[in-house]
């Protein structure tokens, strides 16, 4: 009997012990993490010699490369074959004065050199090139999107193609969790887990890259570092990829890391509410949706009020902060002249990426709005008293929006928010108002980083054998996200992983 609680505490303290390492593995780079900054930095080792392993904690490789469509570059062939004239030089000055030098011009500067060299990199890598294009009305033409019906996932093939081709190793469902460090302070690996059989694995290194993703889905980063994103109490709506928690950050704390941009917002604009995200991607009326919520009629708030130029509809950064002001919801209102026009006349007033062109017919408008008089995102009234009622806003008070509206627009100028573009009254009943949320499409900042992506430590110094890539990596970014340069995100992720293996490259090859 007395040997009962002796094995009951055995019992305890084995549970309180980690697990036994039953797998190592020696290396010269281990990258955590398959995304957008970890995939081409592990394609970019393969090609350079570079003995890398590269872990995903996801059962699938690529990460919130699948849904992206490109990415921003300056001084590429397709650019001057489409006679476009902007260069590094004027980019650089453009981007810095739009963080207002608060960003590491440096950084930056490296950036946005090896923007046009990694397009042709990625070209030669077997990446298919689709052009260039703006998604905003007063962004350049930077965005270089991928060919395909799903282009992300045709540049993770290519990216994997080379990484097998070349033997590099890809390991998923294997999540890092912390930092091998020894007594200097250098990082020598990291301590993993396996998600399939719940083993520790230990990967020895002389670097690791952490290319683990933002912060975006993790809600104890996020009521940290961005307690203002927040709607009613509860996180804001994200549509970053579920594995994008913050994992790699944490990491690089431990080993005392600074932090720059954690609060930098990539936004996705408005989206219909009540709605997920990737509905738009199965179902054609859905992306029909996602349009008519940025027809650039006239927008009100909850209380009914118009409160921005409603001709930026295509620039998420103005369009999340505007509506993030007005308590994160407004509604977009139209009449049966506007409907017909996005069915069968001009079309959508603004193009989405690449699965939307501006002009195109927005077939399925009534589809859209019967689903929505169901889900709670779409509201039709023969009169703008009862459009009111069913929105839940004060019916003389939207009366009074839209006539002051329809007055500026009959005048042709917009004195309140000076507006220049579909300036059109809303007369024709029936009126259409559609409910939408602001969203975050991820957030990008974290792991403060220098020129060659070297993590930095709160005192200025680089933290030996250890970098940091992509949206967990600050230090590119003044107050929030360059909407002038679409894809910017994408091409900091892309060159910061970059960087960090041809540095690793460099030390391999001094014998350091």
């Amino acid at each position: 009997m007395k040997r009962v609680p002796t094995l009951v505490a055995a019992a305890m303290m084995a549970l309180s012990l980690p697990a036994f390492s039953l797998t190592q593995y020696t290396t010269d780079l281990v990258i955590v993490g398959s995304g957008t900054a970890g995939l081409p930095a592990a394609a970019t080792a393969a090609q350079m010699g570079v003995k890398a392993i590269t872990i995903e904690k996801s059962p699938t490789i690529g990460g919130q490369l699948h849904v992206i469509e490109g990415t921003y570059a300056v001084g590429t062939d397709i650019q001057r074959k489409e006679m476009i004239g902007l260069n590094a030089e004027k980019s650089f000055d453009q981007t810095m004065k739009y963080a207002a030098w608060r960003a590491d011009p440096q950084l930056v500067k490296r950036i946005i050199e090896a923007s046009g060299p990694n397009i042709k990199w990625m070209m030669d890598t077997g990446v298919a090139m689709k052009g260039v294009m703006t998604d905003t009305l007063d962004g350049n033409r930077v965005y270089h999107t991928y060919a395909g019906h799903y282009p992300g996932e045709q540049a993770v093939g290519a990216l994997m193609k080379m990484i097998r081709e070349k033997g590099g190793k890809v390991l998923t469902e294997m999540k890092g969790e912390h930092l091998i460090i020894d007594k200097d302070g250098t990082v020598t690996g990291v301590v993993a887990k396996n998600l399939k059989t719940g083993e520790e694995v230990r990967i020895h290194a002389k670097a690791v890259l952490l290319a683990a993703g933002s912060m975006a889905n993790g809600p104890d980063m996020m009521a940290k570092y961005n307690p203002s994103l927040r709607v009613a109490g509860k996180p804001m709506k994200s549509i970053a990829i579920e594995t994008n928690t913050g994992d790699g950050i944490k990491m690089g704390l431990e080993a005392g890391a600074d932090l720059r941009n954690t609060d930098i917002v990539i936004s996705e604009s408005i989206v219909p509410t009540n709605t997920l995200y990737l509905e738009q991607y199965v179902d054609k009326k859905m992306l029909d949706a996602y349009m008519m919520l940025k027809a650039q009629t006239l927008w009100v708030n909850t209380a009914g009020h118009r409160f921005m130029d409603e001709s930026h509809s295509d620039d998420f950064t103005i369009v999340f902060n505007a509506i993030h002001n007005q308590g994160n919801q407004a509604f977009v209102i139209m009449d049966d002249a506007k409907r017909v026009d996005l069915m069968q006349g001009a079309g959508s007033d603004t193009n989405y990426f690449t699965v939307y062109d501006k002009g195109q017919k927005v077939v399925h408008f009534d589809e859209v709005v019967a689903d929505g008089q169901k889900r709670g995102y779409a509201f039709k009234a023969n009169t703008i008293p009862e459009l009111a009622k069913l929105m839940g806003v004060n019916p003389t008070v939207l009366q009074a929006t839209v006539d002051r509206y329809n007055k500026m627009a009959r005048a042709g100028v917009d004195t309140d928010f000076g507006k220049k573009h579909n300036l059109i009254p809303i007369v024709k009943a029936p009126f259409y108002a559609f409910k939408g949320d602001g969203t975050i499409c991820d957030m990008t900042g974290g792991l403060l980083i220098n020129s060659k992506a070297q993590v930095m430590d709160k005192k200025g110094n680089p933290i030996k054998g250890l970098y940091a890539a992509g949206s967990m990596a600050g230090g590119m970014y003044g107050t929030e996200y360059p909407y002038i340069n679409p894809g910017f995100a994408s091409a900091t992720a892309i060159a910061t992983g970059r960087f960090a293996v041809q540095d690793v490259a460099e030390h391999l090859k001094a014998g350091k």
